[in-house]
């Protein structure tokens, strides 16, 4: 069945009597996506509860993130398998209901109805229409999943008694129970998928002989399904359902009865093995529906009955086994031992013993019944004894050192999981805290507590591993490929007391190793920076180099030289250097104005850091000649980012970086120019969703230029691939179930790259990467034909963009031949500064351009363009002759004085605008300088004076010329302007000594 959770049933039914066709999907035609990643192994587990772990015959299995592993021991020797499910994985049974033989219900081989769509299930609903048919207008693969729908964790799981299947029971949006054949190796692909649950399955539990499959939801669920199960292949049917809305710590079949049990609940549900009643087909559609809805009645709900807890009303159940087809061994969170009596018409619960300990894991091998208790607690109990409900049942007490969560027993050893979530196998006689040795001892690594980081290792190394872990713990744990533990540390850290209850305390948050793995450099959430030896645990260096959270360490380190750069919470970088004495030396300090997100050091001459403000900052390293020992870092380079940025990494040579931003696109960035160089958005296969990537690793491809970009993300809880060169998805897997904390590529011993990722659920997960015939657009079409590389059509197109400051060197060139537009002639508007009874009244005229001329309107004597001739320009456009006129305030005496070139231009598109214009402004000036005249005592100089009357002459002398030329003026009115000029100008001198000539300027006319 699918688990697609966009399949809804439709509330109107059709009346039609045929099966209406499915819609065709989008997606039909579109090439099946190939997968380059495939999980090879998971270390740790997220199991914390009994319902996540079983163990039949010679196997046992337990949840780790989204995936589960199942482990055949063999002796000394074990071996394991993986199975898990991708969100859109395609059963190979689907599961159906017992009234699906219908000719009026769908009929999907791999589509099952949710039942979660009407809440009222046991009751005839939309499922089970008196009409007989239900219209699915959607194909069960219309829909692309969204990125909550990608994030699932298996919760329970359940072995049946054969052997031959594993049920998977899962958490999140549109949970799914799988079965899996146990027959095959490690697979993906599950036999059926059943997405009746709405909110999570809490347990799932199978019966003795592998005929039943019962599915319980979480308390928002509320419903418990029966599921028949066919043996030869495992297809499952829907047998019976109800509700059960108790808060459920577990069930266990008693015989043909299943038992649920959990806060002050004990319940017994008896599954009706009568076989359902196929309903008659309707002859014709129109007939009424009353012999169907007869045989969909005909299917009971699944009958249960509580059981009186008489003084055990308030307490807790939290584990069970079975002893024989009646019976069963109940325990709780307050240590009482009880028997579950089936044997009579009504069962009953009877107390045996309590042992004084919260007890969380309950099995029984041959004659002894073994419980574990939370904090370590261990004992051993007589079956017999226990059963008559005598008070010395006890046979052995002891405790471990850890908590015990699960244990089961397989045919010559007994798994343990603790709190710690530790695997250990032990030989059958092993008794917790109470026998110290075990020949036969087999532990499963697990780093126990979230891993917050990886770095992998160059090899040779002193450790001879593939990559090291660590956790906020403190310990760092050193890797091969294989899962084994090479070596591990504890390093120390300081505890303060924290200032409020959100803080929680000190962290180690990052770790590196040197080349060679002597040395390992971390960092702590108080901003402790520390260097240690890794052979002998010493501490080398010991500084607060932030104020708060170091958040990256960078090293470079050759025969000679050793670099080290931290950054920080702080908006600060520290570089450090090894001095000539051997010493660990703090250099410099680097202020940012943002947080710096992660800092690299390439090469002993070059730092890079990028931080928050969108910003990636390029440093220098540079030494005095003198001096060795003296260093520091200059900043060369600032590149601008589009959008905050979350991680970088170089490129091929060092010469590029590809930065990864919070806008979900990654940017390539040449670090020579900084220019961009590409950018690509971190879309999915299908190209519709996008997703912030963390945490970048590049690596070369072998025969593809370019390599792929490795990254992590949390959108989505996915490891992903892309094309570094083109930007095209290449692959992406999940499996962690809480938030990924690192990526790295690592190589094994036959030079094939495997991906390791880690996460806060404390799992670690190894994927095997097959780049072998990839191609970038097989993905998504056909491969476009290969072209020579001699052909024009091959090469680059060309590009040449001028810049605006080439561009301003070029002019347009004035039209020499064509026919000229007319002037257009406007009516003047009256301003209301000209109307004054004292000023010189300005005739009124039209305004043309002349047709030639030989002195250009100049507003100094000795400055006069004679490339502004009227012949040489260009014809004025109209709408330069009606320009605004400029506001009085807007010219002064300094700006007449010492003109720019612009007002010197004499054109008509100059601030003056037209020739009437420009008059008019000269009157007003002069009447405004005639008041200040008036009334300043200030004295003028005499080289102001004698400059001022040399421009009044002047400009009588230019309208002299004008008249001659236009003939518009006559010369009684020039005559009398000059010599009105001439009075004004002696009146307002006023007794100044003024030469009668003053000399005028050298100028040629």
């Amino acid at each position: 069945m699918n688990a697609t959770p966009t399949n809804r049933l439709k509330l109107t039914p059709s009346n039609s009597p045929y099966l209406q066709r499915p819609s065709r999907s989008p997606l039909r035609g579109r090439p099946h996506h190939e997968s380059r990643l495939a999980l090879k192994r998971v270390v740790g587990t997220t199991c914390v509860s009994p319902t996540g772990f079983d163990a039949v015959q010679s196997s046992f299995a337990y949840i780790a993130g989204g995936a589960v592993v199942v482990v055949d021991v063999d002796g000394e020797h074990y071996s394991q398998r993986f199975y898990r499910a991708r969100p859109t994985a395609q059963p190979v049974y689907g599961a159906t209901h017992s009234h699906s033989a219908s000719a009026y219900a769908p009929s999907t081989p791999t589509s099952t109805p949710k039942a979660n769509d009407s809440r009222n299930r046991v009751a005839l609903g939309a499922r089970e229409s008196f009409y007989g048919s239900v219209d699915w207008s959607e194909s069960p693969t219309s829909r692309t999943w969204t990125s909550r729908e990608r994030i699932k964790a298996a919760t329970c799981l359940a072995l049946s008694r054969d052997g031959k299947y594993l049920a998977v029971g899962e958490t999140g949006y549109a949970p799914r129970v799988l079965i899996f054949g146990l027959e095959d190796n490690s697979s993906d692909t599950p036999l059926v998928s059943i997405s009746e649950h709405a909110f999570g399955v809490k347990a799932i539990a199978w019966s003795a002989d592998t005929r039943w499959l019962a599915s319980l939801g979480t308390a928002n669920d509320g419903f418990l399904y029966l599921w028949r199960v066919d043996a030869r292949t495992g297809a499952a049917k829907l047998h019976q359902q109800n509700r059960c809305t108790s808060t459920i710590k577990g069930m266990v079949w008693m015989g043909n009865n299943l038992v649920t049990f959990g806060v002050r609940h004990i319940k017994v549900w008896k599954a009706d093995d009568a076989q359902a009643v196929s309903p008659v087909k309707q002859k014709f559609a129109s007939e009424p529906a009353t012999a169907s809805h007869s045989n969909y009645s005909k299917r009971k709900a699944l009958p249960g009955r509580n059981v009186l807890l008489g003084p055990l009303l308030a307490a807790t159940f939290t584990c069970a086994v079975a002893v024989d087809d009646s019976r069963i061994v109940v325990c709780s969170e307050g240590g009482d031992v009880c028997i579950v009596d089936d044997h009579g018409k009504q069962a009953r619960l009877l107390r045996c013993i309590n042992l004084d300990f919260p007890v969380a894991s309950i099995t029984i091998r041959h004659a002894t019944v073994y419980v574990g208790g939370k904090s370590g607690q261990f004992a051993t109990l007589s079956l017999r004894a226990v059963l008559d409900c005598l008070p010395e049942c006890v046979l052995t007490r002891s405790k471990a050192r850890t908590g015990l969560v699960a244990m089961g027993f397989l045919i010559e050893n007994l798994v343990i999981i603790d709190a710690k979530r530790s695997i250990d196998i032990w030989s059958s006689s092993y008794i917790p805290g109470e026998t110290e040795e075990d020949d036969s001892h087999i532990q499963l690594p697990g780093h126990g507590d979230q891993i917050l980081g990886i770095q992998a290792l160059p090899k040779p190394n002193v450790q001879d591993a593939a990559f090291l872990t660590w956790s906020g713990s403190g310990r760092v744990v050193f890797w091969d490929l294989d899962g084994r533990i090479k070596s591990s540390l504890h390093v120390p850290l300081e505890q303060v007391v924290p200032e409020n209850d959100m803080d929680t305390g000190n962290q180690l948050n990052i770790v590196r190793a040197t080349r060679a793995g002597k040395l390992l450099l971390v960092g702590d959430k108080l901003g402790v920076l520390k260097v240690i030896d890794a052979k002998t645990q010493q501490c080398l260096l010991e500084t607060k180099a932030h104020a708060a959270d170091c958040q990256s360490i960078s090293v470079y380190e050759d025969d000679s030289k050793f670099l080290m750069a931290s950054c920080g919470r702080d908006r600060t970088t520290q570089l450090f250097h090894r001095s000539s004495r051997g010493a660990i030396e703090h250099v410099q300090t680097l202020d940012s104005p943002a947080k710096v997100v992660k800092v690299h050091m390439p090469s002993d001459s070059r730092i890079i850091t990028c931080s928050l403000d969108r910003s990636m900052q390029i440093y220098d390293v540079v030494r005095k000649e003198e001096d060795p020992n003296a260093i520091a870092a200059l900043n060369s380079r600032h590149i601008a980012l589009k959008a905050s940025p979350t991680s970088f990494v170089l490129g091929e040579g060092d010469n590029t970086a590809f930065v990864s931003m919070l806008d979900r696109s990654v940017c390539q960035y040449d670090l020579a120019t900084g220019k961009q160089l590409s950018s690509f958005r971190c879309v999915d296969e299908r190209g519709v969703e996008a997703a912030i990537l963390d945490s970048l690793t590049a690596s070369p491809c072998p025969g593809k230029e370019g390599g792929i970009l490795l990254g992590l993300s949390n959108t989505d809880k996915s490891v992903r691939l892309y094309d570094a060169q083109t930007g095209s998805f290449i692959d992406r897997e999940w499996g962690h179930t809480e938030a990924i904390n690192g990526v790295a590529l690592v190589d094994d011993e036959d030079g094939y790259q495997n991906v390791v990722s880690v996460g806060s659920d404390g799992t670690m997960m190894r994927w095997g990467m097959d780049m072998q015939e990839y191609s970038p657009g097989s993905t998504s079409r056909d491969p476009s034909p290969v072209k020579s590389a001699d052909s024009v059509s091959a090469r680059p197109p060309l590009r040449r963009v001028l810049s605006k400051a080439e561009l301003a060197e070029f002019q347009r060139p004035s039209p020499t031949t064509g026919r000229r537009s007319p002037p257009r002639t406007l009516n003047r508007r009256t301003s209301r500064y000209g109307l004054n009874l004292n000023s010189a009244v300005t005739p009124k005229g039209t305004h043309q351009s002349s047709p030639s001329g030989t002195i250009a309107e100049n507003d100094t004597p000795c400055r006069r363009l004679s490339s502004n001739s009227p012949s040489n320009s260009p014809p004025q456009s109209p709408k330069s002759r009606v320009s605004r006129r400029p506001s009085l305030p807007a010219l002064s005496i300094n700006s007449r004085k010492k003109s720019s070139p612009s007002l010197r231009s004499g054109g008509a598109g100059g601030p003056f605008g037209s020739l009437s214009m420009a008059t008019e402004q000269a009157c007003r000036t002069l009447r405004a300088y005639r008041k200040k005249l008036a009334l300043s005592v200030e004295p003028v100089s005499e080289e102001a004076l004698a400059e001022l009357g040399s421009e009044l002459r002047l400009t009588a002398a230019a309208l002299s010329d004008r008249a001659v030329r236009d003939k518009a003026i006559s010369d009684s009115v020039i005559s009398g302007l000059v010599d009105q000029l001439g009075e004004h100008f002696a009146d307002q001198v006023n007794g100044q000594d003024v030469p009668a000539t003053s000399p005028l300027p050298v100028c040629e006319r």
